[in-house]
């Protein structure tokens, strides 16, 4: 009789101790490097200690700066310091309709609405009506906050929401996350105005703090002794090339480990994060396009696939393609946020006869985003 298949599987050399420490979803028992960012946080939503409304915060930042991490982390915090809150993290990216979100904090308040088979005005009154129940005053997170502006009833549940003390139905707290940090200025007049925000921005991690978290987490997440001496370092700057990304230096280490006890070796090498670094950056760049808005993704449908492109050529193009063209002003800020996500390049030239101009090429095979599209 063979063996058991796992028998034959049992490794020799575990690198491992607790690889849940690497997980995405995984939060910190500290946050290193955003203690101002966590400050931020604690003052606005000090307010609710004494019963009071919090102060609505807007967080921004490009991926992996830890926004979620610490957000999450300081509502734990005033959760395990007083029952006179509760948050609710609600990530836009998988609930992006006014009818998904309201239902989704009716619940959370207590009241089981349906999704399905009722108005959203009625779900809405749903959630006013719970509201008026609670012993405790929310405080929603609406993480990724910006994929809700695809939805044209967007303005209308950003505005509904933050009037909710208007209603008479007690206090209640938001805290937007978004990549984009012109997010506010996208939203609504209305809802501008009754938002009142705190803007709490978070700077990419520099390579010394990026070692720094990967040390932190590999305390815990591995056997002592399985790290070669310059693994930490190599993760390390293969996340700053590409923006400071503490969640790639992180998942580089994880997978890097897995492949490390894949082969039963003694300790995960710098040959490990190289074989996988083509992968995690592939997943990035995936997650990046994912996560486009519809005018972000038309733009880069016009961008040759093999050549540059002058700004002034890519506008003309996209305004003449698109079925919802944009002001220049807002073509250009879109430019910028796309340089800073790395999927394009935005290089000065000159160019007569009309002096200097933005050359725009793709940074990644335009083939990604053709593949990207079939499977929508």
């Amino acid at each position: 009789m063979p063996g058991n298949i796992f028998a034959k599987k049992t490794k020799a050399h575990e690198i491992f101790k607790d690889e849940r420490f690497l997980y995405p979803e995984f939060v910190p028992e500290r946050m290193p490097f955003r203690e101002p960012e966590v400050d931020g946080l604690v003052f606005s939503l000090q307010p609710v200690l004494k019963g009071k409304k919090p102060q609505n915060v807007f967080v921004c930042g490009k991926t992996g700066t830890g926004k979620t991490a610490t957000v999450k982390f300081v509502l734990n915090e005033l959760q395990q310091y007083s029952d006179r809150a509760k948050g609710l993290y609600i990530n836009c990216f998988q609930l992006n309709t006014r009818h998904s979100i309201l239902t989704q904090i009716s619940n959370f308040l207590g009241d089981a609405t349906p999704r399905r088979g009722i108005a959203t005005d009625e779900a809405f009154s749903k959630m006013l009506e719970a509201l008026k129940h609670v012993s405790f005053i929310p405080v929603v997170v609406l993480d990724e906050a910006d994929q809700l502006l695809h939805d044209k009833e967007a303005s209308k549940l950003f505005y509904d929401l933050l009037r909710v003390v208007e209603y008479g139905k007690g206090r209640f707290g938001l805290i937007f996350i978004s990549n984009l940090s012109n997010f506010v200025a996208l939203l609504d007049d209305r809802v501008k105005s009754s938002l009142s925000e705190q803007s709490i921005t978070f700077e990419p991690y520099s390579p010394q703090q990026l070692k720094e978290i990967l040390n932190q987490r590999a305390q815990y997440a591995f056997h002592s002794n399985t790290l070669g001496p310059e693994a930490i370092n190599v993760a390390a700057a293969h996340a700053a090339k590409l923006g400071g990304d503490a969640r790639i230096a992180i998942e580089c280490l994880f997978r890097a480990g897995r492949e490390a006890e894949k082969e039963n070796s003694e300790k995960l090498e710098v040959r490990h994060l190289r074989k996988i670094f083509s992968e995690v950056d592939s997943r990035a760049l995936q997650k990046a396009i994912s996560y486009l808005g519809i005018a972000e993704r038309e733009i880069l449908e016009i961008v040759p696939a093999n050549k540059a492109i002058a700004s002034g050529s890519l506008f003309e193009a996209y305004s003449k393609a698109s079925k919802k063209p944009l002001t220049q002003r807002r073509f250009r800020t879109l430019i910028s946020e796309l340089e800073k996500k790395q999927l394009i390049t935005a290089e000065t030239a000159i160019k007569p006869p009309r002096g200097r101009t933005r050359m725009v090429s793709l940074a990644f095979p335009k083939a990604r985003l053709e593949e990207k599209a079939k499977k929508k």
